[in-house]
């Protein structure tokens, strides 16, 4: 990709680390579903590049660019982060730190371009260049928090995660994922009150109603009629069906 040398500041829709399908895989601890879109509880950035990248040309042989051209790259980048090409995307905001290496959005967003790669490290790398830039970004903590959620590790998860919702205290989605890690380090009274709490916000939240019965089926003893009740409702929302919370359900 040619990148401009010239380059406004711009703002652009944040692509979550995997924001949009946040249920918890099954009912025995695994970790959430990663899968999903950019889009879902994402506000506008409102995401260091490996290193200073040279460009491809001398800053002088390259005119200066539209500020349309500029966000054109950005959404360039969501619209092939949003059809799973993550290497596009990548392309996309790697073009717009070339030139603006401190670029918010652009650092969030290639964040979570990593963490779709499987680039955990660089990934986290980012999130926390973008934290430096701007510590009270939500999206920034969320993502952040998502991709610890992927590596395993619940507690940095709820760490930062927690962040997001002191940022953000009425989004559903940072309140699910909140949940979901406090579920994950096995506090279920804790993940019940935040997924209750999105869907307060959002009461058509299928996958939060998922993970209240996800975290119903790990209490002991599992609270099995509630989580019933809530699987129930999350399928009536439009959550795909479960065969482990069904196997469990059915005993």
């Amino acid at each position: 990709m040619r990148c401009p040398t010239a380059l406004m500041a711009f703002f652009f829709a944040a692509t979550v680390a995997g924001a949009r399908a946040e249920k918890t895989n099954s009912p025995v601890g695994t970790p959430p579903s990663m899968r999903g879109s950019a889009g879902e509880g994402v506000r506008a950035v409102h995401r260091p590049p490996p290193a200073t990248v040279p460009l491809e040309i001398p800053p002088e042989a390259e005119p200066a660019v539209s500020t349309a051209t500029v966000e054109k790259i950005g959404m360039d980048g969501i619209a092939a982060f949003e059809k799973g090409n993550y290497q596009g995307a990548k392309d996309a905001y790697l073009c717009v730190l070339k030139v603006e290496p401190n670029n918010l959005a652009a650092l969030v967003n290639l964040g979570s371009t990593e963490y779709r790669l499987g680039n955990n490290d660089e990934a986290e790398r980012l999130l926390r260049r973008a934290l430096q830039i701007k510590p009270d970004n939500p999206t920034a903590w969320l993502n952040l928090g998502m991709v610890y959620l992927g590596r395993n590790e619940p507690m940095r998860a709820l760490a930062s995660i927690a962040q997001a919702v002191v940022q953000s205290p009425d989004d559903p989605v940072a309140r699910n994922y909140l949940g979901v890690a406090a579920g994950r380090n096995r506090w279920f009274d804790a993940a019940e009150a935040e997924l209750r709490r999105a869907i307060e916000l959002r009461p058509d939240y299928a996958d939060a109603h998922f993970n209240i019965a996800v975290f119903c089926l790990e209490r002991t003893p599992p609270a099995t009629e509630l989580a019933r009740r809530h699987y129930r409702e999350a399928r009536r929302l439009g959550a795909e069906p479960d065969p482990l919370i069904e196997k469990a359900l059915a005993k």
